[in-house]
C-alpha cells in the first residue's frame, strides 16, 4: 500500500468517529487542523479561519476552558486525553487528545453531538444520567461508589475571591471532577462548595483531591482544605431510589450538621439512606392508597365576602399537617406523585356534583418541569369531564423553578385547556417580580408575611401597595392570605386586592365535609 492510501486510510478511520482534527504544540497553540473547521468557533481577531496560530482554548466556550486546562495537566505520553464533554459556540461536543510521545505535538479530535438537552432544558438529567450509570455498572460488574467533594474556605467563596473568579473556580473543579471520574461516571454541583459525584470505585479521589487543591491556592485560597466523602452503592436499593436516597442524604446531613467524625460515613449514610427509603416506601404507600385526608380553606371574594372557591391541602387523617414530608417529597422527587394524587382527587370531588365549590390545587415547579409528569398530568387534565373553569391550579414556590422555558409550557397548555393559573407566595424567597414577567397567571397570592406586617409595618405596606398595583396594572388578579382580623380584611381591600385567605374567613376542613358552599358559611368583609 502506498503512502497516500495509507493516508487516505487512516484519515477516513479518523473521520469516522471525529469532526474536527486539531494539532497543537506543547502551549496548545494550533498548528494544524482539518474537517469541518468552519465549526471551530472564531479567532481570536473574530473571523473564521483555520485556526492556526491561535491558542485551543480561544476556539472553545470560556466554561469549557478550564476542563481543556484539567486534560493538558494530566498529559501523559503514550496515554489518551478523554473524552470529555465541551462547548463550541454553544454546541456540545467531545474533546480527545492523544500525545505520541516522540515530539511536542498533541493531536486532538473534536466530534459535535447530534442531540443534547443541558441540565437547564432538563433539569432531570443529572438523575437519569446518574441512575443510568449505576445500572449500566451493576450490569457489567463495576462497583460503584457515591461521593460529596466539599470544599472548607471558612467563608463564602463569592465573598472571599469575588463573583468572577468564583464562577472561574467552579468551572475548574467542574472540570477537574469530570476528568476523574470519567465518561462512565456522572457530577453535579450541588452548591458553590459541594459536588456529588456518581463514580467506579477505582477512580483515584486522592488525585482528584490534589487537583482541586492546586486550583484553589491558584485562586489564593491556599488555606481552604478539600474532603472528599464516599459511600459504596447499594446494590439492593433500585437504581432511581438509590440516586434520590444519597442526594436528600447529602442535604439532609448538612442541614442537621451531624457528626461524621465520630460516626463512619460509611454508617451514617447507610443509616440516612436506609431512613430516607423507608420513608419514601411510606410516603408513596400514603400516597397511592390515599391514606390521606384532604382539606379546603376558603379563598373569599372581598367584595362580596362569598367564597369564590378553596383551597385544596394536604393532610393525614384527623387533618394532621404534613409540610415536613412534602418538603421530602420535594427533595427525592416524589412531590410528582403527589401533585397528581391532589389533581386527581379534586376532579373526582368536582366530577361528582356539578354544584360543589371551585378548587385549587398546588402544582410544584419541579413537578412542571419533569417531562414525564407533565405528559402524564396534560392527559389526565384532557380527559376531565368538569367545569374547568371550577378548577385552578396554584404554582408552589417550595421547590425554585429554574427552567422557565419548560415549567412555562405546561403553564401554558393548563391555561389553553380553560384552568386559571394563581402563582403562589409572590414576593417571598425565589418568587420575586421575575416570576410575573416569566410567567403567564391569571392569579398572584400575596405573601403573607407582607400581609401580616402591613398593619404595623409602613414599609411593609408601601412594598405590598407596590405589588398590589403592579399586578392590577397587569390586569392580575390577587389574593392576599394569613388574613387573621377585620382589620386586615379592610385594608387589604382599600388596597385594592380582589381575594382573602386566612383564619378570618374560615380554617380548613375535611374535603369530605364540603359538599355545598352553603354549608360552610364564611365571614363578609
Amino acid at each position: 500500500m502506498s503512502l497516500v492510501e495509507q493516508r487516505n486510510r487512516f484519515l477516513s478511520f479518523a473521520f469516522t468517529s471525529a469532526d474536527i482534527l486539531v494539532e497543537t504544540d506543547s502551549s496548545c497553540r494550533i498548528t494544524y487542523t482539518a474537517g469541518a473547521v468552519a465549526a471551530l468557533g472564531s479567532s481570536q481577531a473574530g473571523t473564521d479561519s483555520d485556526g492556526v496560530g491561535d491558542p485551543l482554548e480561544s476556539r472553545i466556550d470560556r466554561t469549557s476552558r478550564p476542563i481543556l486546562k484539567a486534560l493538558v495537566r494530566r498529559l501523559k505520553p503514550g496515554h489518551r486525553l478523554g473524552p470529555v464533554r465541551i462547548t463550541i459556540d454553544g454546541r456540545e461536543a467531545q474533546l480527545c487528545g492523544w500525545s505520541l510521545g516522540d515530539d511536542s505535538r498533541i493531536r486532538w479530535s473534536i466530534s459535535f453531538n447530534a442531540m443534547h438537552a443541558p441540565d437547564d432544558v432538563d433539569p432531570q438529567a443529572f438523575e437519569r444520567s446518574a441512575e443510568g450509570a449505576i445500572a449500566s455498572a451493576r450490569n457489567t460488574g463495576t462497583d460503584m461508589a457515591m461521593s460529596v467533594l466539599r470544599i472548607e474556605a471558612g467563608d463564602d467563596i463569592e465573598r472571599l475571591i469575588g463573583p468572577a473568579n468564583a464562577e472561574q473556580l467552579r468551572t475548574s473543579v467542574a472540570a477537574s471532577c469530570a476528568l476523574a471520574i470519567g465518561n462512565d461516571g456522572v457530577a453535579r454541583q450541588i452548591d458553590a462548595a459541594r459536588t456529588a459525584l456518581i463514580h467506579a470505585r477505582s477512580v483515584d479521589l486522592a488525585g482528584l483531591r490534589d487537583e482541586v487543591m492546586a486550583t484553589l491556592k491558584g485562586f489564593d485560597l491556599g488555606e481552604a482544605d478539600v474532603r472528599i466523602e464516599s459511600v459504596c452503592d447499594a446494590p439492593e436499593l433500585e437504581p432511581e431510589i438509590a440516586v434520590q436516597a444519597f442526594l436528600h442524604a447529602i442535604n439532609e446531613a448538612a442541614d442537621s450538621g451531624k457528626a461524621l467524625d465520630v460516626i463512619s460515613l460509611q454508617e451514617t449514610a447507610d443509616r440516612l439512606m436506609h431512613e430516607t427509603r423507608k420513608r419514601m416506601t411510606e410516603l408513596r404507600t400514603t400516597i397511592a392508597g390515599r391514606v390521606i385526608e384532604p382539606h379546603a380553606q376558603p379563598i373569599v371574594d372581598l367584595e362580596t365576602g362569598k367564597v369564590h372557591h378553596y383551597e385544596l391541602l394536604l393532610r393525614l387523617p384527623g387533618g394532621r399537617p404534613i409540610e415536613e414530608s412534602v418538603g421530602f417529597a420535594e427533595s427525592t422527587g416524589l412531590i410528582h406523585e403527589i401533585d397528581y394524587a391532589m389533581t386527581e382527587i379534586a376532579a373526582q370531588f368536582l366530577r361528582d356534583d356539578f354544584d360543589r365549590p371551585a378548587l385549587a390545587v398546588n402544582l410544584s415547579g419541579k413537578s412542571l418541569t419533569n417531562m414525564a409528569w407533565a405528559k402524564k398530568f396534560l392527559a389526565l387534565l384532557a380527559d376531565l369531564k368538569i367545569d374547568r373553569s371550577r378548577l385552578m391550579f396554584e404554582l408552589t414556590e417550595t421547590a425554585s423553578v429554574k427552567n422557565i422555558k419548560a415549567a412555562n409550557n405546561v403553564i401554558a397548555k393548563i391555561r389553553e385547556r380553560g384552568h386559571a393559573v394563581c402563582l403562589d407566595d409572590f414576593g417571598a424567597g425565589a418568587a420575586g417580580f421575575h416570576y410575573l414577567r416569566d410567567f403567564p397567571a391569571d392569579v398572584v397570592k400575596i405573601d403573607g408575611s407582607y400581609v401580616r406586617n402591613a398593619s404595623r409595618s409602613e414599609r411593609d405596606t408601601i412594598l405590598l401597595r407596590g405589588m398590589i398595583d403592579l399586578c392590577n396594572a397587569l390586569g392580575t388578579e390577587t389574593v392576599a392570605e394569613m388574613i387573621e382580623s377585620e382589620a386586615s380584611a379592610k385594608l387589604m381591600r382599600e388596597l385594592g386586592v380582589r381575594y382573602g385567605q386566612g383564619f378570618y374567613f374560615g380554617k380548613p376542613v375535611a374535603l369530605k365535609e364540603l359538599k355545598d358552599p352553603r354549608i360552610n358559611k364564611t365571614r363578609a368583609a
